[in-house]
Order: C-alpha cells, then sequence, then structure tokens
C-alpha cells in the first residue's frame, strides 16, 4: 500500500488529499470500482498472499525454517533420549556389576566411591552402601565364627587327647598284667579316665551349646540364699576332704544402696532374681570349686554380698595360690590354665571359668577378679537385681 501511495503522489501530488480521503473511508464506497480497474491487470478478491511472489518468498523461506527448526528439534530430542538410555544402560551394568561382587562377598566398592548418575541417586546410592555395610559386618561375623569353630575343634580334640591316650596305655597294661590284683588296679585307673574324659565330654558338650545358642538361658524367680546354698553344696563335700571352711557373710548395705533397716537389709538375701537358677548356681559353683582346688587345708573360703541399687554384689575370697595380675583377663577364656605348678599338677579343663563369665553376662552381669589382701585372689560376681 505505501509503494503505491508513494507511486500515485509523485506523479500527481494535487491527489494527496484523495488518497487520504480513501484511506480513512471505513465504508469502502470506492471498493467496488477499485476491484473492477485491478481485475484487468489480474488482481482479484479472492487473491491469496502465496499468489504475489513476494509473500510467497516469504512464506516460502519461513516455511524452510520452520521445517529445519522442526528436524534440529526433533534430532536433540532423539539424541538427548539416546544419550539418557545409553547411560541408564552403562549404570544398569555397574549395577549388576557391584551386586555381583556383593554376592561373591566383596564390599570393597564402598571404599573405593559408588558411582552416580539417574540410577545411582542419593538415596539409592545411601541403600547400596548401607547393604555393602550390613554384608561386610555378616562377612566378618562368618568368618569369625569359621574361626571360632575351627579352634573349638582343635581345642576339643587336644583335650580328648590325653584322656584317651591315658585310657588307651592302662586298657594295654591292664591285658598284660600278670596277677588279678595288677589287672584291678589298672581297671580302676581306667574307670577313673573314663570318669575324666566324661566330666570333659559333659563340659564341651555345654560350651558348644552355650556357644551355638542351643542352651536357652529360662529366666525364673530365685532367692539369693537359695542360689548360694545350691552353689556351695556342689563343692561342700571337695571342702571337706581338705578341712576348708566356707562362711557367707551377712549383707553389706553400701553408699550407694537406698537407706534400709536392718531387717529389711536381710531380707535382701532373699529378694527375688530373675536367673536361669540351675546355670547361674553352676557358674558360681565353678568358681568356688577353683577356690577349694588350689586353697590348702584348713583355709577358709568366704562369700560377702553387697547390696547396690541395681545388681546384687558376691565377693568369694579364698586363701590359695593367688592369680597373677597378667592372668585377670585370660582366665576367662576358653581353655586357659595358668603356669602355676599346682595348676599344671591338677586336674582341670580350663573351661570353669569361662562358662561362669559366658553364662554371667548373658544374664546382663559381670564377673571379675582382683588380688586378696593376704594370700589368694578375690572374684567379683555381680547379680543384676
Amino acid at each position: 500500500m505505501s509503494n503505491v501511495a508513494g507511486a500515485v503522489l509523485t506523479e500527481y501530488p494535487e491527489a494527496e488529499s484523495i488518497l487520504v480521503t480513501a484511506l480513512q473511508d471505513t465504508g469502502y464506497h470506492h471498493a467496488g470500482k477499485g476491484f473492477a480497474i485491478l481485475g484487468k491487470y489480474g488482481y482479484r478478491s479472492s487473491l491469496l498472499l502465496s499468489d504475489i511472489p513476494y509473500y510467497r518468498t516469504a512464506l516460502f523461506d519461513f516455511s524452510s525454517f520452520l521445517a529445519l527448526a522442526f528436524f534440529c528439534g526433533l534430532s536433540l530430542i532423539t539424541l538427548f533420549f539416546l544419550h539418557f538410555y545409553r547411560s541408564q544402560k552403562k549404570q544398569e551394568m555397574l549395577l549388576h556389576s557391584l551386586l555381583d561382587r556383593y554376592l561373591s562377598e566383596d564390599a570393597s566398592l564402598i571404599e573405593e566411591g559408588l558411582p552416580t548418575g539417574y540410577v545411582f541417586n542419593e538415596s539409592f546410592t545411601d541403600t547400596l552402601r548401607k547393604l555393602g555395610y550390613k554384608l561386610q559386618a555378616k562377612t566378618r561375623a562368618l568368618a569369625a565364627e569359621r574361626d571360632d569353630t575351627k579352634s573349638l575343634v582343635t581345642d576339643i580334640s587336644h583335650q580328648l587327647k590325653t584322656p584317651v591316650s591315658a585310657l588307651k596305655s592302662c586298657f594295654s597294661m591292664c591285658m598284660e598284667a600278670d596277677t588279678a590284683e595288677e589287672r584291678s588296679d589298672f581297671f580302676a585307673r581306667c574307670a577313673l579316665q573314663i570318669q575324666k574324659l566324661e566330666d570333659l565330654v559333659t563340659v564341651l558338650v555345654n560350651i558348644s551349646r552355650l556357644e551355638t545358642s542351643l542352651i536357652s538361658l529360662k529366666q525364673e524367680s530365685v532367692s539369693l540364699s537359695e542360689l548360694l546354698t545350691d552353689a556351695v553344696n556342689t563343692v561342700y563335700e571337695k571342702a571337706l576332704l581338705k578341712n576348708i571352711l566356707i562362711e557367707v557373710c551377712p549383707l553389706e548395705q553400701t553408699a550407694f544402696s537406698s537407706e534400709l533397716p536392718d531387717p529389711a537389709a536381710e531380707k535382701i538375701s532373699d529378694t527375688a532374681f530373675y536367673l536361669d537358677k540351675r546355670w547361674t548356681c553352676e557358674a558360681i559353683a565353678n568358681i568356688l570349686e577353683n577356690a577349694v582346688k588350689y586353697s590348702p587345708s584348713g583355709s577358709t573360703i568366704t562369700l560377702q554380698i553387697r547390696s547396690f541399687f541395681s545388681y546384687v554384689q558376691i565377693e568369694i575370697t579364698d586363701q590359695g595360690i593367688g592369680i597373677p595380675k597378667e592372668d585377670y583377663n585370660l582366665i576367662f577364656k576358653r581353655f586357659y590354665r595358668g603356669s602355676h605348678p599346682l595348676v599344671k599338677c591338677s586336674e582341670g579343663s580350663g573351661v570353669g571359668l569361662y562358662l561362669t563369665r559366658r553364662i554371667i553376662e548373658e544374664q546382663g552381669g559381670a564377673v571379675s577378679v582382683k588380688p586378696s589382701v593376704g594370700q589368694g585372689a578375690v572374684f567379683i560376681v555381680r547379680l543384676p537385681l
């Protein structure tokens, strides 16, 4: 329109007012005449923009641009999804590799660093790390269990070797005995070795059952006086043979216990504990048996009871050979025996105190040892109230 107006006004400047009036004519009073004149030159009312060369070129250029933009966009989307697919496949392969390493008990990738990405997001990586730590813990536990089993089998075979060899020797000598008196003597030695072997097997079975949780400690109501009476009765005969006095001192209140009048304090010895009576009695009896075994004839073994706020403490004091300080922790290990000559020449398997520690600790208590003021040792057993 501006091109037409410029051409007309250049030739006919006086037609400016007419042209402006026509442009401002909203009623299009001269449109019919205009279409009739333009029709002579090929312009019609149904003329499309694409019929005009200028607009046709513009539309072609615009369409080409749209096609190019669509192709580029489609290519970018295709490349993005292709990259995403390859990345996902790569991380899936890493995940399979990681799980395979976990299945082979190899969790070293935790220290090396887990991969990151779409699959390995922060939450998923944290879960894998927890799984790796749990597998490591279970692997260590299984390795420790295998080592303990191997050690237990080795210890059992070593412990059984001595009485079996002695029994074999006694039978061999019995077969070669010349007189009935000699055979009778060797038969008595065989019976003694069989009894030792039976006792040892019983102890070893108890150890294996306790360590594999086949023995379940059943809590029941039991009084302290009843518990100590049963434990003392277990070793009473052996103590009587050595003229050893076992003395139970009255209960002593500590500064940490509640302030109770004397009658109430005396009743604490009959306070109900929730413990396994049989095994707890055996644990205390094991300490008393060692005290009788390694104490001289005519000595005294004292049981001192002390009451605290949350537990009762039993101090078992003997006048025996004592325990070196460096052995305080070793004596509670399985099959450990001290280096004292009296220990070397005495019968024993070295499992009594080990069983005592396991039984007491399984029930929430504790056992320890300290030197006596004079000669001997003091074993401290703490039983939870």
